[in-house]
Order: structure tokens, then C-alpha cells, then sequence
């Protein structure tokens, strides 16, 4: 044993030894998203041997230090200011844990990429205020380092040079805070063409008319974002966040979408995050009423890719461009297409209102998307797109074969092709699938008799497996809404009855094989508590079937259990003696008055148990006739359990004559106990053999003695032996019965 787990551990270390190793030298270079009390960066660092150097452009700092270990111990520097720090390297080497020399936390995380351009522009009033805005937006979430872009297009004035880089963070993000509050066209700010060295602007709150007045300054032929004063700041924050109690929202708030400019930022920021929550979160911002429950989250993912391909090809809107007034019931139309428009309208009253993208929005995706497919992406960045075999697929096809990408009603002659081969594939793989998962069912429940095994099997295993397969090509298809309901229906039905039958055939060959006490059998169980229990997995297989084949087919199946709960009185009533049975199955799986195999005696009604059911039990009487007793009233009647008897007594009178002498007495009584003694299932204890009276046709003995039995059969045996060994005995002994008869028993 000691030498077993040796050679394992051995195993292990060797199997370990590149991971191993690759923990044991860590490094810290790449690029890192950090984070401390107050605030947090960007970093990138590079590892030259034990040497650590690196950058975070947020604050103009910069790290320096040595490794030891998965420890880097250094200082960082900003400016004429530093401190001491220590970072651990997590095992992973995907993230750290450090402090300052105060003692403050600061954390980090490994990043794929490297810190982004600044890609400032300059050019023009409106160009500088997007670069502004689109900084302050991508700040919001986990890109500490975009601010700094707001900071490079801001004019701090004359005091700029004693600003620290963490000042104008600071005040950056408050001017974004403010701006973030108001609604503009950033079309409607002046452009490249302005000959005027200044703009003054005034942005206004939607629905209050709070205002926040903002210039735009030219210097060195560069554009920059005037800081307003501290006067001029005040006053517009206390306008601006007075509807939302003199504080800025929270940054979470969104999510709620509460306006148009919450669900339209919900929805994009929700695939930057879509393995996290955001998937999700992109649902919930549409209307999917109207499609099919069965298909709707489906069909909503595939809407959201549709949405997604538009929106990065006609750009991505500021949020400031949409309106944030909680008051307004407007629909807002995000783009108009001949072939359909984007739009944004609330859903439902009172607290339970949400803006999201209309149905209609949702209904015609597919149509916007073909119009623009042809137009490039945008230049500014657009959304991440989400993973998705179908638009892969669909574009190698637009690739090597595009007039395959001709519309055929609502599908496209791909998608005609490609659902005959995924049917074909499904059938081919699930007949592969099904005769090596049929070999692992031979060995596991039918070695008794593999032919009815593979026979009983064959079918439901394999119309498992093929629509199994099925459903899990035909999303790389990307089929519309009525195909897709068409598909969903029908493969959804045929799968729980594939299920239904398959999993009914393997409990009974699991019974068969594992729970029997008949020939296979390999487990000694309370047979009732197991026939009880595999009779109620059957039933929630059916049940559960049944339900699933009424959300495939998008049947009200909630309205039919609520109208059940109100008809089951009536049902209760008309079958109550069938319930009663039930129950009766329940109490004697819980109190257990006799298992399989025992001898019972209840009323008039004397067998061994066979089998107990759901609603009845069935006895085998001595003569070979099966009673069917029905569990209510077996559970109320009073059960005499005879199988269960630790022995049974048995009792005997030997009459004898007054002729017998009192040593053939003797000898008899003393003959009679050693031939009980001599038989294996009789209880010594229990035996009692003397002259009992002395009546008037001779002389009692009376034989009483224990059999330890459990059936009627296996004891009239014993008896049967025993009677005749005692009239051998008197025979020997010259000892007749009274009156001139046999002994009798």
C-alpha cells in the first residue's frame, strides 16, 4: 500500500514538474490592471532578470524594483514624490497582492493586452470634446488609464503647472461627472472649419433645463476642454444632481434602464462583459415578448449578434447623445433603414418600467444586417462581438461560395443545405454514439441476456443520441424564428420520448439486474422501499417528459397546473380509493410490516409477498392461487408477519395406554427430546416434553418445541420428519397408542 502511493506521488510530481517550474520562475512583465484604496492604474511593467521597471500613464508614475522570489519589493514614483511597495505574485501568475509602505492595499491583475494609445484628436472643437467624452465613458467601467486621455484634451489654465497628475485625474473626473449629467449632439458642435480660437458651449439636462456651460479653447492649433472654475463647477452640480439627490448616480444604476441612455448603454457595455453577466444583461435590454418561449433566448442571442454587426458599422452613439430624463416616454430611434429601424421605448408601468429594444427591433435584426453587411466597420472603435459559430460559419460561406447566401423564403440556401446535413450528421454520429454507449449498457445491466439487452435498447439509445447531435449543430445554422420553432418542436418531442422510453427501459433493467433477489440479482434491499421507489422515479420521468415537451411546444403548461390544483379536489374525490391505496404504498414503505419473500396472515388472506406496487400487493397463497390485496387496506389491517418469527412453537399429545410401564414412559419422553435436539432449525430452549394427564382412554404426553422457519412449506417438512421418527421410536420401544391406535400427532 505504502509503496502504491509513492509510485503515485512520484507519478504526480512528474506530471506537475513543467507547472511546477513554471510557478517556480514567475514574471512580471506585461501589462497589469491595478487597483488601490482611492484610486487605480494602468501599469505596464518588463522584467530584466531580477530587475523590475515599469510605467502607469494615469498619474505620470513609474515603478522600480528588485524580485526575489514571487516577491517584488521596489518604489514607485511620481514626480518628485515615492514610496516603498511589495507585490506577491499569485501561483497563477495572473494577479498580485501588495501594499505600501502606509500600509495600504494595492492589487493587480494580468491583462492580455497592452495599454492603449491615447488616440487623441485634436483637430476641432467636436473632435476634442468626443475624444473627452468617449475617455470619460470608458473610464466608467475598468479602464482606469482612459482618463488620462480626458486629461490630455483639458486646459487647466494658468495653474496647470503646479496640478499634480492625480489633481487633474481628480478634476477630470468631475467635470466628466457633470457632463455625464447632460444631453448633446456632438454633431451640433462646431468642427475642424471653426475659424474662432474659442467655443462656448451650454449643455443642458434633459427635462429640467439644468445647465453646464463648457469652452472650448484653440492653443498651438490643438483644441482643448476649458476647466470651468470652482464657482461655475459648484453651481452646476448642485443643479445637475439635484434629481438625483445633490450626489451622482450610481455608476451600477444603468442596469436598471431607466431611459433611453441606460438601455442603449446597458446593451453596449454588455459585451464587453458577455462571459460575465453580460449575456444576461444584452437579453434583458430587449423585448422578446413576442417570440416563442421555447426559442426566445435563442432567438434573442441571435438578435443581439444582428444588433451588434449594425451597430458597429453605422458607429457607436455617446451615451451623452441620448436622453437620460427619467420623465420621458418617447421611443428614441437609434438608426432607420428601409428595411427597418432600431429603436428604444419603455416597457411596462410603475416601478416594473424598463426602456429596452422594441420586438419590432428585435423581429427585424436580420433584415438591417443584411442591408449593411456590405458597409465596413466603423473607424472609431466599435463592440466586441460575441462568440458565435453561425457567423463564422456564415462568413467562410460568404467566402467560397456567396450566392449561397441567397434568401429562400426566410432562410437563405445555405441554411437549406446545412440543415440536410446536420440532419444526415445527427444520424450517422447518433448511431456511432448509440452502439458504443449500447456496449457499456451490455456489461453494465444486461450480461443475463445481452440479445434482449441490445433489442430493448437499441431504438430509444439511438433516438437519444440522434437528437442530442441535433440540437447541438443546428445552432451553428442560425436559423429564423418559425424555422427555428418548427425545429425546436418537433426534435424537442422526439427527444423526451427518446428520453422517456430509453430512461423507463434502464430502471427496469436496473431493478432487474441490481435489485432482485432472483438470479443476477447482486443487492439484498427492502424490496418495497425499492419497488415503491423506482415506481415513483418512473413517474417523475413521464411527468417531467411531459413538461418538457409543453416548453418545447411553448404550451401554457403553468395555467394547466394551476387548473389542475383547482380540478384535483374533484379528481381527489373520484379516486380517492385509488389514493387511498397510494398513500397505503407510502405508510408501509415507511413502518415496513413484511418484505418480499415473507409468510403473512391478514384476515383471510395467508401467502408469502411477491411484489408490492404502487397500488396493490400480491400474495401467493399455499395452494398456488395469487391474491391481489389493495395497499389502503393492507396498511389499516392488522398484518401477522410469520416470516419474521424468530421460531415457531409447535405442540403435540402422544397418547399412550395404562399398559405402558413407567421405564418406556421415561425412555419415550427422553427419546422425544433428543430427536428435536437432533433437528437444525429447533430451538433446545424451547422444548418441553412430559406426561401432561392421565385421562380416561390413557396416559397424555405432551410434546412442545421452537422451529426457527421462515415458511409454511419448510416446516410442515420438519413436522412431518420428526412424527415419524417419534412412531419409529414407540415402535422400538413396543409402545402403542390408547385404545389400541397408532400414536398421533
Amino acid at each position: 500500500m505504502h509503496v502504491a502511493v509513492r509510485l503515485l506521488l512520484v507519478l504526480l510530481s512528474v506530471a506537475l514538474l513543467p507547472a511546477m517550474a513554471s510557478a517556480a520562475d514567475p514574471s512580471w512583465s506585461g501589462t497589469w490592471n491595478t487597483r488601490w484604496r482611492q484610486g487605480g492604474a494602468r501599469m505596464a511593467l518588463q522584467q530584466e532578470g531580477s530587475h523590475v521597471h515599469g510605467s502607469y500613464l494615469s498619474y505620470d508614475g513609474s515603478i522600480e524594483g528588485e524580485v526575489e522570489g514571487r516577491t517584488l519589493k521596489g518604489r514607485w514614483i511620481q514626480g518628485t514624490r515615492s514610496g516603498g511597495i511589495e507585490f506577491v505574485l499569485a501561483n497563477d501568475g495572473q494577479s498580485f497582492m501588495g501594499r505600501f509602505d502606509t500600509g495600504e492595499w494595492w492589487t493587480g491583475g494580468r491583462i492580455p493586452s497592452s495599454p492603449e494609445a491615447l488616440g487623441l484628436d485634436q483637430r476641432g472643437p467636436r473632435q476634442a470634446l468626443r475624444t473627452f467624452v468617449e475617455a470619460g465613458n470608458s473610464a466608467r467601467y475598468d479602464a482606469p488609464d482612459q482618463m488620462t486621455r480626458a486629461v490630455a484634451v483639458i486646459d487647466f489654465g494658468n495653474d496647470a503647472g503646479s496640478v499634480n497628475p492625480e489633481q487633474k485625474l481628480g478634476q477630470a473626473q468631475t467635470l466628466f461627472n457633470l457632463v455625464d449629467q447632460t444631453t448633446f449632439r456632438l454633431h451640433g458642435v462646431p468642427g475642424r472649419k471653426t475659424e474662432s480660437d474659442t467655443v462656448e458651449l451650454k449643455l443642458e439636462q434633459a427635462g429640467t433645463g439644468a445647465s453646464l456651460p463648457l469652452k472650448l479653447v484653440r492653443k498651438n492649433e490643438k483644441w482643448f476642454v476649458a476647466m470651468p472654475d470652482e464657482a461655475t463647477l459648484d453651481a452646476a452640480r448642485k443643479a445637475l444632481f439635484a434629481r438625483s439627490g445633490g450626489r451622482p448616480p450610481s455608476p451600477e444604476a444603468y442596469k436598471l434602464r431607466r431611459n433611453a441612455r441606460d438601455a442603449m448603454r446597458s446593451f453596449t457595455r454588455a459585451f464587453s462583459e458577455w462571459n460575465a453577466g453580460g449575456r444576461a444583461q444584452a437579453l434583458a435590454s430587449l423585448d422578446t415578448s413576442e417570440l416563442s418561449e421555447a426559442v426566445r433566448d435563442d432567438q434573442g442571442v441571435l438578435a443581439l449578434q444582428y444588433l451588434n454587426g449594425v451597430v458597429n458599422r453605422i458607429g457607436v452613439m455617446a451615451p451623452q447623445e441620448i436622453s437620460d430624463d427619467p420623465e420621458n416616454r418617447e421611443p428614441f430611434v437609434v438608426f432607420s433603414h428601409p428595411e427597418g429601424r432600431i429603436v428604444i421605448a419603455p416597457k411596462g408601468t410603475g416601478d416594473g418600467m424598463s426602456w429596452k429594444f422594441t420586438s419590432d427591433t428585435v423581429h427585424k435584426a436580420r433584415d438591417l444586417y443584411v442591408a449593411v453587411e456590405e458597409m465596413p466597420t466603423a473607424e472609431a472603435k466599435g463592440l466586441p462581438a460575441p462568440p458565435s459559430v453561425f457567423f463564422k460559419v456564415r462568413k467562410w460561406v460568404r467566402g467560397v461560395a456567396a450566392p449561397m447566401l441567397t434568401e429562400v423564403g426566410p432562410l437563405e440556401a445555405w441554411q437549406i443545405a446545412g440543415w440536410a446535413v446536420v440532419i444526415m450528421a445527427a444520424i450517422g454520429f447518433g448511431w456511432i454514439f448509440a452502439r458504443v454507449l449500447l456496449a457499456f449498457l451490455v456489461r453494465a445491466v444486461g450480461e443475463a441476456d445481452p440479445a434482449a439487452t441490445r433489442k430493448g435498447f437499441r431504438w430509444p439509445l439511438w433516438g437519444t443520441a440522434t437528437f442530442v447531435v441535433y440540437n447541438a449543430l443546428v445552432p451553428a445554422l442560425g436559423l429564423p424564428d418559425l424555422a427555428t420553432r418548427v425545429s425546436v418542436g418537433v426534435t424537442g418531442v422526439m427527444l423526451a420520448l427518446s428520453v422517456m422510453w430509453l430512461g423507463w427501459r434502464l430502471v427496469d433493467a436496473v431493478v432487474m439486474r441490481y435489485f432482485t433477489g432472483g438470479e443476477g440479482g447482486r443487492m439484498t434491499m427492502d424490496n418495497i422501499l425499492v419497488s415503491l421507489g423506482f415506481g415513483a422515479l418512473k413517474i417523475a420521468l413521464v411527468a417531467a417528459g411531459l413538461t418538457y415537451i409543453a416548453i418545447q411546444l411553448s404550451l401554457p403548461y403553468e395555467g394547466v397546473i394551476a387548473s389542475l390544483s383547482i380540478g384535483g379536489l374533484a379528481v381527489a374525490f373520484a379516486s380517492r380509493e385509488t389514493l387511498s391505496n397510494v398513500f397505503g404504498a407510502g405508510i408501509l414503505a415507511i413502518d415496513r410490516p413484511f418484505r418480499r419473500g415473507d409468510w403473512i396472515a391478514t384476515g383471510d388472506t395467508k401467502g408469502t409477498v411477491e411484489h408490492v406496487g404502487i397500488r396493490s400487493t400480491r400474495v401467493r397463497t399455499a395452494d398456488d392461487s395469487l391474491i391481489i390485496v389493495p395497499n389502503g387496506k393492507l396498511s389499516d389491517a392488522t398484518v401477522n408477519n410469520l416470516g419474521t418469527r424468530r421460531f415457531h412453537l409447535n405442540s403435540a399429545k402422544l397418547p399412550i395406554p395404562y399398559q405402558t410401564s413407567v421405564p418406556q414412559i421415561e425412555a419415550l419422553v427422553s427419546g422425544v427430546r433428543d430427536l428435536v435436539a437432533e433437528i437444525p432449525e429447533s430451538t433446545p430452549e424451547r422444548t418441553s416434553v412430559a406426561v401432561s394427564a392421565l385421562g380416561q382412554d390413557g396416559i397424555e404426553v405432551t410434546l412442545k418445541y421452537g422451529l426457527d422457519v421462515r415458511n409454511g412449506g419448510n416446516e410442515t417438512e420438519i413436522v412431518n420428519r420428526l412424527m415419524m421418527n417419534i412412531l419409529r421410536l414407540c415402535e422400538r420401544l413396543g409402545i402403542r397408542g390408547a385404545g389400541s391406535e397408532p400414536v398421533t400427532a
